[in-house]
């Protein structure tokens, strides 16, 4: 018997994806932090640059963070590329795809002083195209704009679905469902951008939402590009009856006969064995 887990041992993972980087991502990530769970954001740097402010529909003036208060706002969680303007990309050319991807990744890089691996797709325009654009800057993933309704892992990493959007009606039962859920390396991501919260009046909502999650501890929160690494790597696995051989770069986590085993990169443990090493 061997099920497959996430790092330390956990069965399931927890997410969120926000886009655009706005005023109320301040109290959005003071809310994550508060019960120690990890967010992407996607972000737009010449937007945050220039400070760029839209009237809502609601009539709420959203408004885009300034790049100052960038980095240390973020500094707990993923930061992935989101175009460096926000465009409608159904229109634009090859060459203006990839300057949009292209500079917002460089731009996100200096300021932030680490590799930019992520992408989210603005809007819901989507293409081979700009699926083609994606892996020749160097991205890792790409962020569609769907939602899977599933907690299934996917393996198609340039057109990753969230699990829902936050505003869905089915929020509050797909989080019930995903706690109650024993499917293996189960997936919990929920994406949006902070200034719904306000429109929508859903503060209280989504804190109720990460308190329930922070106190189920077989829930690990990971940032969007720790899920998808950890994913690529246990694919690299070789699980045969007799032993486990770990093919990647990074610690793999197994329960061999209710007993949860390390495998550490480049090893390789015999099943009969594996309760006595890494023994957790």
């Amino acid at each position: 018997m061997i099920r497959k887990l996430y790092p330390y041992g956990k069965k399931k993972t927890f997410n969120v994806t926000y886009d655009d980087g706005v005023l109320q991502d301040i109290r959005f990530v003071e809310l994550l932090n508060k019960y120690q769970l990890k967010g992407t954001f996607n972000l737009n740097s010449a937007m945050s640059e220039s400070g760029f402010e839209w009237i809502h529909e609601s009539g709420l003036v959203v408004k885009r963070l300034k790049t100052e208060i960038l980095k240390s706002l973020y500094a707990s969680h993923e930061v992935a590329s989101h175009t460096l303007n926000h465009p409608y990309m159904d229109s634009l050319t090859k060459e203006e795809i990839l300057h949009e991807l292209s500079a917002d990744k460089a731009n996100l890089e200096r300021l932030f002083g680490a590799e930019i691996k992520g992408f989210a797709v603005p809007f819901y325009y989507y293409s081979e195209l700009i699926e083609t654009c994606v892996k020749e800057c160097g991205f890792e993933y790409a962020r569609i704009s769907e939602e899977s309704c599933s907690f299934t892992p996917q393996n198609d990493y340039y057109n990753w679905k969230a699990t829902v959007f936050h505003c869905c009606e089915e929020l509050e039962d797909l989080t019930q469902r995903f706690l109650e859920t024993d499917e293996e390396l189960a997936i919990f991501q929920i994406v949006g951008h902070s200034y719904d919260l306000d429109v929508e009046n859903m503060w209280d909502l989504m804190e109720g939402i990460f308190a329930a999650i922070s106190t189920q501890s077989d829930i690990l929160p990971m940032t969007t590009v720790e899920i998808i690494d950890y994913l690529k790597a246990m694919e690299k696995a070789e699980i045969t009856g007799r032993y486990i051989q770990n093919n990647s770069n990074l610690s793999l986590w197994f329960a061999v006969n209710n007993a949860v085993c390390e495998v550490k990169p480049s090893e390789s443990i015999a099943i009969s064995c594996a309760a006595d090493v890494h023994f957790s």
